[in-house]
Formats: structure tokens, C-alpha cells, sequence
């Protein structure tokens, strides 16, 4: 068995630290990272670096191409987890209808609860939203990422779309995770919330169906140069 771990590169030389809470598992695990900015230090062995600059949810998307395992995870770039958390989540997964995150420390992104700006709005959701999204492959591959997103949130999308097959999403409380820094590191995070907003609300009404299909990224010749959809 094993997890193939998702980044997009940002901040290189916090990668140090990625390598060594993936390390505190039992489970084998491959990480692959693709972006813009390169490595500052020799990768280990299980370590890959793809140099691109496409946008961000195109960078996870290559990143996670360029894996091997029964699982998939997304992690930024500068997250810590804590120790056994791989472990903790491959056992938490029971079918392929299942996501299984880590609970945040301190982080408001991780929430049961959805902002709506116009009007005004907080709705619980019916789950709470992964902080780092580990599934089957097979269901990350057969959702995919929809090429509208820039940056952000398309983990958020694919959460709502499993849901709204039958699936769940599952936090452990035994095992969290943390980022290095509050940064996003991105100026489009908020029209890709609105995305997922005007994909998954009527006003303040969840929706049980996606309003529009996912259009997914695709691998191919030119994943690596050409931005596929939204990209600004």
C-alpha cells in the first residue's frame, strides 16, 4: 500500500519539514510537487519536483498525476501533521466513498459552517470541510478538478460532489495538522469561493446537485504550459 502525497510549490524552504512529518508513518508514501518555485536542497528518493508555472489547482492536479498509490492526499506546502496521521487516515477509509481529513488546529477554513455575502449569511453544512483531503485515487481521478478554479477550494468542491453521490467526509480526532504560515499566497481566493458558492447554493439552500457538471483538468501534452480554463 501506498499514499501518494499532493503539493503545489510555494515555499520551498519549509519542504524540510513536510518531509519529516510524512516520515513519522508506517505506511509508504510518495510526494510529488509541481509549481513555479524549485527545491533549495536535495529531494530524498521519494520526492519529486516538477517545475511549471500554470495555476495553482492546475500545479495539485500535475502534482497528483505524478504519483503512485491506492490513496491520494493534498497537502500545502508548508503543513505540518501530526505524527501517525497517514497512518491514522488510510485506516479511517472504509470504501471509495469516503474522504478522510485531519482536524486543523486553529483554522478557520476548516468548518461546518458556509458564508454566503449576498445576503448575509452563515449555513451549516451538513459536514465539516477537509483540511487535507485524502480519498481513493480511483474517486479523486473519477471526480477530478474542475478547470474554473485558479487556486483554491476545488478539495472543497470535490468534498461537496462525493457528498452529493452518497460519500462522506470524515475528520479524525486523534491526529491534526497546522500550517507554517497564514498566508495563502494567492490573490484568487475569493473568486474561487464564489465559485464553489454558485455551484453548490441557491441563496441560502444547499444544493443537491452540482448546478453545472464538472469540467475537469486533463493531462496532457501541454498540461505543463498551458493553463486549462480560468486561469485569472
Amino acid at each position: 500500500m501506498q499514499v501518494g502525497v499532493f503539493c503545489s510549490s510555494n515555499k520551498p524552504h519549509l519542504w524540510s519539514d513536510l518531509y519529516k512529518t510524512l516520515s513519522n508513518n508506517s505506511v509508504d508514501w510518495n510526494l510529488c510537487i509541481a509549481g513555479p518555485y524549485p527545491p533549495i536542497e536535495p529531494l530524498p528518493g521519494n520526492v519529486k519536483f516538477i517545475q511549471t508555472n500554470v495555476k495553482p489547482a492546475q500545479c495539485y492536479f500535475i502534482a497528483e498525476q505524478n504519483t503512485i498509490g491506492e490513496y491520494v492526499i493534498n497537502m500545502a506546502d508548508d503543513v505540518t501533521l501530526s505524527s501517525g496521521s497517514i497512518d491514522d487516515l488510510v485506516g479511517i477509509i472504509n470504501s471509495k466513498m469516503t474522504i478522510a481529513s485531519c482536524y486543523g488546529k486553529r483554522h478557520p477554513r476548516q468548518s461546518n459552517m458556509w458564508k454566503i455575502r449576498s445576503p448575509r449569511q452563515k449555513i451549516t453544512l451538513p459536514f465539516f470541510m477537509p483540511g487535507n483531503s485524502m480519498m481513493h485515487r480511483e474517486t479523486f481521478n473519477n471526480i477530478g478538478i474542475d478547470k474554473n478554479f485558479v487556486a483554491l477550494y476545488w478539495d472543497y468542491d470535490i468534498a461537496f460532489e462525493l457528498v452529493s453521490m452518497g460519500g462522506k467526509v470524515v475528520i479524525s480526532d486523534k491526529s491534526s495538522w497546522s500550517e507554517k504560515s497564514k498566508s495563502t499566497g494567492t490573490c484568487h481566493k475569493f473568486e474561487d469561493y464564489s465559485y464553489v458558492t454558485e455551484m453548490w447554493f441557491d441563496g441560502i439552500k444547499i444544493r443537491n446537485k452540482r448546478r453545472k457538471p464538472i469540467i475537469p483538468l486533463v493531462y496532457n501534452k501541454d498540461i505543463l504550459k498551458v493553463n486549462q480554463g480560468r486561469h485569472k
